[in-house]
């Protein structure tokens, strides 16, 4: 804020603060028009955001939620041009030529007004719509200087990087758009769903002495390592005591970290827990062996997986989806005392695959050729080299099986809308691509017969899609929105690649 713009909004009710929003921000987030002109602010709408608007609503190159973003941005605009309530000669304000009573308000405090007449001055390059958005801001800037007694502050509102950059080298304000997004300031402060600390050998007592294998419990108020941490259903918890290893799950209902009952067993022989081999897959660390027991439980019906490339996510997806679906199809066991994992599962829609198409590469591929199956089919590549190594180890085609049942399901990004996904196991992977509007379509189109997993990495050198960063992804808007959200959602934050040495030494690349 300038000095004077208290002083101005003290004696008319304006904020002093001229916010010019761009494109970007308004398809990140349409309702932010709204949010802007709250308070006694003005924005300004830009002839170019008004084209770029246009063309974005039927570009094929864009999203389904991109396209459909920008059709609401622009029924917005026009249901305020019904009533009035865009204004023109805004420049005579910033001069003191025309009161503020002269400019109908709208319910919140605002004025919006159209972009000041002018021309595209040099250097800007006719070419590139960010210059066209530059130029207006300076020549509205300039105007809402010119009386001498500078009252306003002009602030760009975007979402593209480059325009803040150029901003900055031209000493016009601006920032990113704020509303509606999700306030961290660091990656590490992103819910990670699990907590870890030591427990001494009579708690171990304890806690071996309060039930038989599964159903075992804890009191949360004994536990100092959940001092100072808010007992969220499904918070994992990892206890150790010397080489003996607790690993539980919070339900805040009872004030009890519980037992797990399906990623692990009771190893009488051996008098200890170890984790329960699926299909093949057997889980190598604590996290695994919750987001095993997770994705394993037919009460649940969202998980959602975050960790660094080779943390086994998609294979540990697809093989509990493969074992709920098909079951184990030998009579080969790894643990002959342990307890089926649970009755039927139900899902008997099947298997369906999802993964937002943005590419690792700068490079388009261009048109793929054949029919929907077979353009779809490289970008769900990982999925399907889960089944075919998960069918080498068990000796069994599961890919064979679920097309003969037609029980496997490939969706693009594109077609959600007006979809109802029911009785189905969901796979999302590499949701760290996807925006605020995959994530709203997608979340919306789940019923409660289906069980979802969705899985990305928030290292930023994984995210492809070049306008979402860690924080405005649709993995991380669904990481805040849904923590703590119920008994029917899980969260774990995986930590190690398994890979290989290889590729261990690649993450210091």
């Amino acid at each position: 804020m300038l000095n004077s713009g208290p002083m101005q909004a003290s004696e008319n009710g304006l904020s002093g603060t001229v916010y010019i929003p761009d494109t970007s921000a308004l398809i990140e987030n349409p309702d932010a028009l709204d949010r802007l002109l709250t308070g006694g602010n003005i924005v300004v709408l830009l002839h170019q955001v008004i084209e770029e608007l246009g063309r974005l609503q039927a570009s094929p190159a864009k999203s389904d939620g991109v396209r459909h973003a920008a059709r609401l941005v622009t029924r917005k605009m026009l249901e305020y041009r019904h009533r009035q309530l865009i204004h023109h000669s805004v420049e005579r304000l910033f001069l003191h030529e025309l009161s503020p009573d002269s400019f109908r308000r709208t319910e919140s405090g605002g004025i919006l007004a159209w972009e000041p007449d002018g021309v595209l001055a040099e250097p800007y390059s006719r070419e590139s719509g960010d210059n066209h958005i530059l130029a207006s801001a300076r020549r509205i800037a300039e105007a809402a200087r010119s009386n001498g007694h500078p009252g306003y502050e002009v602030v760009v509102i975007s979402e593209d990087s480059n325009l803040l950059l150029k901003c900055d080298a031209l000493s016009i304000a601006a920032e990113n758009l704020r509303y509606g997004k999700v306030s961290l300031d660091s990656i590490d402060e992103i819910y990670r769903g699990v907590v870890e600390g030591t427990v001494d050998e009579r708690t171990h007592q304890t806690f071996l002495d309060s039930g038989a294998p599964g159903e075992r419990w804890l009191a949360v108020e004994e536990l100092s390592a959940l001092d100072g941490v808010e007992p969220l259903w499904n918070l994992g918890v990892v206890l150790r005591c010397g080489d003996e290893v607790i690993i539980g799950r919070v339900n805040p209902a009872a004030g009890r970290v519980e037992d797990l009952r399906f990623a692990q067993y009771w190893d009488r022989k051996r008098v200890g827990y170890r984790p329960r081999p699926v299909l093949g897959f057997t889980p190598r660390d604590p996290q695994q062996v919750l987001a095993m027991e997770y994705l394993l439980d037919p009460e649940i019906q969202l998980v959602v997986l975050d960790g660094p490339a080779g943390s086994g996510k998609t294979r540990m997806m697809v093989a509990t989806g493969l074992y709920m679906l098909v079951g184990q199809p030998t009579s080969w066991r790894v643990a002959p005392q342990s307890q089926p994992l649970s009755p039927e599962y139900g899902y008997d829609h099947g298997l369906l695959l999802l993964r937002p198409e943005h590419a690792s590469s700068q490079y388009d591929l261009g048109y793929l050729p054949g029919d929907f199956e077979s353009k779809l089919s490289p970008w769900l590549e990982p999925f399907f080299q889960a089944v075919r190594s998960l069918s080498l180890a068990n000796e069994h085609d599961f890919m064979d099986e679920l097309r003969s049942a037609d029980r496997l399901t490939m969706v693009s990004t594109s077609m959600l809308r007006g979809l109802d996904i029911e009785r189905s196991i969901v796979l999302v992977d590499e949701l760290q691509n996807g925006d605020r509007h995959l994530a709203k379509t997608l979340m919306s189109r789940f019923c409660a017969s289906s069980k979802v997993a969705l899985a990305g990495c928030l290292d930023p050198m994984q995210i492809d899609n070049p306008y979402v960063d860690w924080r405005s992804n649709a993995l991380t808007r669904i990481k805040e929105a849904y923590k703590g959200f119920g008994p029917q959602v899980a969260q774990v934050r995986l930590e190690h690649n398994y890979r290989g040495p290889i590729s261990t030494r690649a993450d210091e690349l």
